[in-house]
């Protein structure tokens, strides 16, 4: 039996699990795929796209 379960393993779902592991619970975390982070997670690069190119050559291009 488990106090908590989290379903997902990616970003937030880990965050989540670990947060509450600095309380005497027992926690369970899900997750379809073979390992944590593989689905949207893995593949977020973290680039915002503002909808547009930048001027060749200025230090927003680089």
């Amino acid at each position: 039996m488990f106090d908590i379960t989290i379903i997902g393993g990616g970003v937030i779902g880990c965050s989540i699990a670990r947060e509450l592991s600095k309380y005497k619970l027992k926690i369970c975390l899900l997750e379809k795929e073979c390992d944590v982070a593989c689905g949207t997670t893995k593949a977020n690069s973290a680039i915002i796209h503002a909808g547009y190119d930048a001027k060749p050559g200025t230090m927003k291009q680089k």
